[in-house]
């Protein structure tokens, strides 16, 4: 690779970006929703669409999951923490419609509800700092998730990790005007840009951006797979199809980080020596501290870590190197 890389990033966005890293501050997460799953068979009925096992999903803990269609295909990507009496979850506010679909045609006579929680404001606090200060406000849980008391306002935090570095979700109802001013005047709002860096650089799919409706969960490579489908529990919508995967041992692509010395784009195709149509960029942006990277669903011929692929830009063609994710080691 070449010896410097011009840094292409306004001044404000580097700010913002080292703040997340070394600090902490709002994740913006303005394209999520939140939603309340309640009713006494909430847990068995959901175990029966989500891709991962939540039976040990009791007081406390949290999870993550996928929806997926009978053939496999993702229709959703969700956390979910246990509150008391029912479930908090947050997914991508474009994959809304799906989720409640699949609630009005598959509770059938489960005692199960489900509420969007539109009178509610979601934070997300993020860095390696968001514990210490947000305990300086509220009495943080033990396990992953609780709701408290702050200033007379009763507010769920949720243990979160959406940038690589861990962090919380907090849930503070839309008129609880004195909690959401402390929470903006502590934690400054991190740019969008800086975050679209952080999630990349810590392997995180963007749905409607690297997963789109071909997409299937063991698609989006090792850490993703581990962290969002069990392949011991029992049946649930497009099981069959994951495990026929699952037991072939590999998908036919693979979502992959790439790493380059010139800008990539997003819809670029990508080329490899063994395989013309290797596949195609689905992000692109430039990280202070690994330069130009992208992320790309990439055949598995091409889909190898240390391996190098070319990159049709409109500028030309250019190298980039490909790196299983998550492209930065934060742990």
């Amino acid at each position: 690779m070449s010896e410097s890389v011009i840094d292409p990033l306004a001044t404000t966005v580097v700010e913002s970006y080292d703040m997340l890293r070394a600090d902490s501050g709002r994740f913006p997460i303005s394209d999520f929703s939140v939603i309340e799953l309640s009713g006494e068979d909430r847990k068995g009925w959901l175990q029966g669409q989500a891709t991962n096992n939540l039976r040990s999903l009791d007081f406390g803990a949290s999870s993550s999951f996928c929806l997926c269609e009978p053939t496999g295909q993702i229709q959703s990507v969700c956390n979910i923490w246990s509150i008391q009496d029912r479930f908090l979850l947050t997914l991508p506010t474009n994959s809304l419609s799906a989720f409640l679909k699949r609630v009005e045609q598959m509770v059938i006579m489960e005692d199960v509800a489900v509420r969007v929680l539109e009178d509610f404001v979601l934070y997300s606090l993020q860095g390696p700092s968001a514990s210490s200060r947000l305990s300086a406000f509220a009495q943080l849980p033990n396990l992953d998730a609780h709701e408290t008391d702050w200033d007379g306002v009763k507010v769920a935090l949720l243990r979160s990790n959406r940038a690589g570095q861990g962090g919380w979700d907090v849930v503070v109802p839309r008129d609880a005007a004195k909690v959401a001013k402390a929470i903006e005047n502590e934690f400054d709002l991190i740019e969008p840009e800086a975050a679209n860096i952080a999630r990349l650089e810590a392997g995180i799919p963007k749905f409607g951006v690297d997963i789109n409706s071909k997409t299937m969960p063991p698609e989006l490579g090792q850490a993703f797979d581990a962290q969002h489908v069990s392949y011991n529990k029992g049946c649930y919508t497009g099981q069959e199809v994951l495990m026929r995967i699952h037991s072939r041992g590999h998908t036919n692509k693979t979502w992959m980080g790439l790493i380059s010395d010139e800008p990539l784009e997003v819809g670029a195709s990508v080329k490899h020596a063994r395989r013309a149509d290797a596949g195609e960029v689905t992000s692109a942006v430039f990280s202070p501290t690994l330069g130009f990277i992208g992320g790309a669903i990439l055949r598995n011929e091409a889909a190898m870590d240390g391996d190098w692929v070319t990159v049709e830009t409109s500028r030309g063609p250019i190298e980039a190197e490909v790196r299983e994710m998550p492209l930065l080691r934060l742990d």
